[in-house]
């Protein structure tokens, strides 16, 4: 496995913060006893974290944020499931931003090796449920936060215009404002859920028109087809495939 990138001071102080959220949100359902063994740390250390008297070292940051994700946020993807139908329900995860933070670091994690070689200058969404794990995003990789809607801002004069398949229709484009695209942009592309893949063809319609590179897709819940489709031409990272 290829070495991940050294952090800088900034993204260490990040990652720290994020560390004492996970087990703040821990801490809600479990004794400091119960944290103590799961760690294998003191409790006065777990206690000078949570009260934000020290912040734990960058590497032991880490594996609290891993910890967190596989034992809590994999429970709290699997509840966004409707056993029962194909509906998957996003409002719970995407109203929170202390989530959307640890998943933006996962996401951070997966492209690590792209954007050592690659600065990511946009995060591109489709408005509404796009849009709060792309800013999450956008602040960890200090990048913009953009999101296309149905409908022109008046404010702007030019929109790009995203453009359908034959395959692929859709009923009634997205647009973007041409001031917030530049040619040669790198693009992270990310949205809540993927499944036909209909509202990514139009994004990189738009990516297209701008002479824009799209150089990764993020999303939370992918069907298969749609993964298989999008990797073979595109960098693809998910957290729950369905």
């Amino acid at each position: 496995m290829p070495a991940q990138p050294k952090l800088s001071a900034l993204e260490e102080t990040k990652l720290k913060l994020l560390a004492v959220d996970c087990l703040k949100a821990m801490k809600e359902h479990k004794t400091f006893r119960a944290l103590s063994r799961e760690f294998s740390l003191p409790v006065g250390v777990l206690s000078r974290y949570i009260n934000g008297n020290v912040l734990p070292k960058a590497a032991r940051a880490e594996k609290i944020v891993s910890y967190f994700t596989r034992s809590h946020l994999s429970k709290l993807l699997d509840s966004a499931k409707n056993r029962s139908s194909k509906f998957i329900v996003t409002a719970d995860l995407l109203s929170q931003p202390f989530l959307m933070n640890v998943i933006a670091f996962n996401a951070l994690k997966s492209f690590s090796a792209v954007a050592a070689s690659n600065k990511i200058d946009a995060v591109l969404t489709a408005a509404v449920d796009g849009i709060p794990l792309a800013s999450a995003l956008a602040n960890l990789l200090s990048a913009k936060c953009i999101y296309a809607k149905r409908t022109q801002e008046i404010a702007f004069s030019d929109h790009y215009v995203s453009k359908g398949t034959a395959a692929k229709p859709i009923a009634s484009p997205f647009y973007l404002p041409k001031s917030l695209l530049k040619r040669n942009d790198n693009v992270l592309i990310v949205d809540d859920v993927i499944r036909a893949g209909t509202t990514f063809d139009a994004l990189t319609s738009i990516c297209s028109q701008a002479k824009a590179n799209v150089i990764g897709i993020f999303a939370l819940f992918i069907t298969a087809s749609a993964y298989r489709e999008l990797k073979k031409s595109n960098k693809v990272h998910y957290l729950s495939l369905i």
